[in-house]
């Protein structure tokens, strides 16, 4: 069995043009208004300091940009001297931190025991899921997180768009309020359309083969479907109301899945971060439907659906989940979660803090990479994943069209090929939540039982994000 690498390439090429140039191109400043390329230069190396100021990069695998800090009061002193018509100076400045920013040290990363299945792939236990693994209450002893389902595809009328319907358990052995969901779009860039529903969801219905849950509290409400037919699971959710803002929204969307994805390849004993740990699903394939917000709608054919069953509550025992997973990712961050769809291939990379975990289903066949790599292009909007497999090599860009600060979640469209052949209809959803962030759980069961303001969150997500910058001070909790 091949040993599983991870690695990581920053970028040489410029920040305005990576979305417009292939990678390795070489741009050619504008001679007439940039005869020195100051301006170029100055933009690849923010770009650099942005990745590192966003998290932008696998720290586990490279070590985290401590001198980040230095390097941007070096970019900032730059930029004053371009605009005293001094470039010679600010490009030998530009030149000292670009390489401050190639500095890594993994010294500051805690070492843990982490679960590494690419590394030796375990098959074994890897089946359909059942509607009985939606009705459980707790898997491998860890109580259920939640279903959920994400929603990413492009509308009818241009825009991407992205959906988050929740129904939530948090570990307590039972359904709980509040019931939320999330719109986002793509032209309105880290804002959010989110409905609560201040009741506990009712299951309507639970046969042999399909759960509904339903909750509705002042015209705001959700209708949730978990069915399997014919093998497949199905989900079916509508929901309206009025948004934090008192704007009218609607949804209405199906999907179907093609792949069932296991953490942990469906085996006990995962580690993600000390004291933390996930099993359960995720199921991806294609979805349609439409949206409604403020009277405009759009439709959609296409888009990508996956639906969560994912157990992360404590253990009863408290032998594992001894501490509440969103803790521990904005304290060891390093969170490229991302399933993912396309017409030709579904999949799920799950990179958590020092662990990893990689799927991809093809033609009915389950596929674990042999190695994988996160190259950075934009920071906080594109970068790229290479994977090697048996059947072929997975080249993908990513670029992030729409975002909420909740659960640091994007909605992206993905290009690229598998096995050399162009993938098309390509969707993903990426959560990417930073040390330093914020626990989007505590806080919506906190707005829906009251207890803080949503205006006042809203407000504190924007001015918190990105969190302060990493430095050489040791990751981890505080001693």
């Amino acid at each position: 069995m091949k040993k599983a690498v991870f690695s990581i390439v920053l970028p040489c090429c410029l920040f305005l043009q990576l979305l417009l140039v292939p990678v390795g191109a070489k741009p050619q400043p504008d001679q007439k208004t940039d005869p020195s390329g100051i301006k170029d230069k100055f933009a690849m190396v923010k770009n650099l300091f942005d990745i590192a100021r966003y998290q932008w990069y696998d720290l586990y695998e490279k070590g985290v940009m401590v001198k980040a800090g230095e390097a941007g009061k070096l970019i900032d002193q730059a930029k004053a001297l371009t605009d005293q018509g001094k470039p010679a100076d600010a490009e030998k400045l530009l030149d000292q931190a670009n390489e401050l920013l190639k500095v890594y040290d993994k010294n500051v990363l805690p070492l843990y025991n982490a679960s590494n299945t690419i590394r030796n792939p375990n098959l074994s236990k890897i089946r359909n899921s059942t509607i009985d693994d939606y009705k459980a209450r707790d898997y491998y002893g860890l109580l259920k997180g939640d279903i959920a389902i994400g929603f990413v595809g492009k509308g009818s009328d241009g825009n991407v768009y992205e959906i988050m319907p929740l129904i939530n358990y948090h570990g307590t052995g039972g359904v709980i309020e509040p019931v939320a969901f999330e719109i986002m779009k793509s032209d309105e860039f880290e804002n959010l359309h989110m409905v609560i529903i201040k009741k506990k969801p009712v299951i309507m219905l639970e046969t042999d083969s399909s759960m509904v849950f339903y909750a509705e509290d002042n015209g705001n409400y959700q209708l949730y479907s978990v069915s399997k037919i014919k093998g497949k699971t199905v989900v079916w959710i509508e929901g309206a109301g009025k948004d934090l803002d008192g704007v009218d929204v609607y949804f209405n969307v199906l999907m179907q899945a093609n792949m069932t994805y296991w953490y942990n390849q469906n085996l006990p004993d995962n580690v993600l971060y000390p004291g933390t740990s996930f099993s359960g699903i995720e199921e991806i394939g294609e979805a349609e439907g439409t949206i409604t917000i403020g009277g405009k709608t759009a439709t959609f054919k296409h888009a990508m659906g996956e639906s969560e069953n994912l157990f992360n509550g404590p253990n009863p025992e408290l032998t594992t989940n001894t501490i509440g997973y969103r803790k521990q990712m904005t304290t060891y961050g390093n969170e490229w979660w991302m399933p993912f769809h396309t017409d030709q291939i579904d999949g799920q990379m799950c990179i958590i803090g020092a662990s990893r975990d990689f799927a991809i289903q093809y033609q009915g066949k389950y596929i674990v990479p042999t190695e994988v790599t996160i190259t950075p292009l934009v920071a906080n909007k594109s970068f790229k994943v290479f994977a090697r497999t048996s059947v072929g090599d997975l080249d993908m860009t990513v670029q992030v069209q729409t975002m909420e600060l909740f659960y640091y979640e994007c909605g992206c469209t993905v290009t690229g090929t598998f096995n050399g052949i162009p993938l098309t209809n390509g969707y993903s959803c990426l959560e990417k939540t930073p040390i330093g962030g914020m626990d989007g759980v505590a806080t919506i069961d906190a707005m829906g039982k009251g207890l803080v303001k949503a205006s006042d969150v809203m407000a504190r997500l924007k001015a918190a994000y990105p969190p302060p910058l990493l430095g050489s001070d040791k990751i981890g909790p505080e001693k």
